[in-house]
């Protein structure tokens, strides 16, 4: 019978390396099914070459391969990809629902710009420039600060409208998204650092690149991030080593 060993590992983010909640592990040969803990561990029991499914709703799939350093180790790290989910256009209205608060968010409602074709709503000369039709000049302050600045800074810094200016720019990328597990992974950083399982992951948690910058940068400036942050990590651990 073949040996069997009980293997332990932690499943991390691609983006940020921070260990996943509640993934789940499966053994395709033995078909036993684990689920990893609040630190993103599981523990399961495995032979030589076994075949791990690692899953977790949000992430893609990982089939991942019990080798003989995995097995000799009894350890095995997984990182696992954003599975890329681009949603259409949507409006989404919410009601409040108390009468007082429905009566104040009608009242505070934004009007489409239908209204301002209406001949008894009365506008005035800046409220007609602004309009999406022109019937003088255009308003060369319209969307400045200058313009508006009640608006602007609406649009700036309000959270919401920081989240929609992000939807917008990443449904630009879409193939880009994709591409992410290709153009950074643990072989790319193990070619141009030369690191090692457990020293690779360490460093790769230390890089700590956002998935959002993944998406924007291309292979290159993957290449030269990881190159940038190696020098930095070798002159952090070699402080850390003079120290001891």
């Amino acid at each position: 019978m073949a040996q069997t060993k009980r293997l332990v590992g932690t499943v991390y983010n691609s983006s940020g390396i921070v260990p996943i909640v509640g993934c789940q592990v499966h053994n395709i040969n033995t078909g036993e099914y684990v689920f990893g803990g609040e630190k993103g561990v599981y523990r399961i029991t495995v032979s030589l070459n076994d075949s791990l499914v690692i899953s977790h709703s949000g992430y893609s799939q990982s089939l991942e391969v019990v080798d003989s350093r995995d097995f000799t180790r009894g350890r095995k790290d997984v990182i696992l990809y954003h599975k890329a989910f681009m949603l259409p256009n949507f409006t989404c209205y919410g009601l409040n629902p108390t009468y007082e608060g429905f009566k104040r968010d009608v009242a505070s409602a934004k009007l489409p710009d239908s209204y301002k074709n209406i001949d008894d709503v009365h506008l005035t000369k800046e409220e007609r420039r602004n309009a999406t039709y022109t019937e003088e000049a255009p308003n060369v302050l319209k969307g400045t600060m200058l313009g508006s600045p009640i608006t602007w800074l609406y649009s700036t810094f309000n959270k919401k409208e920081k989240m929609k200016r992000l939807y917008y720019e990443m449904e630009g990328y879409g193939e880009e998204i994709q591409q992410v597990q290709l153009k950074y992974n643990r072989e790319l950083v193990q070619e141009i650092t030369g690191l090692q399982e457990p020293e690779l992951l360490d460093f790769m948690m230390y890089c700590h690149f956002s998935y959002y910058n993944l998406i924007r940068w291309s292979r290159e400036k993957i290449i030269e991030e990881v190159r940038t942050k190696f020098y930095e990590y070798q002159y952090f651990k070699a402080l850390e080593e003079d120290d001891q």
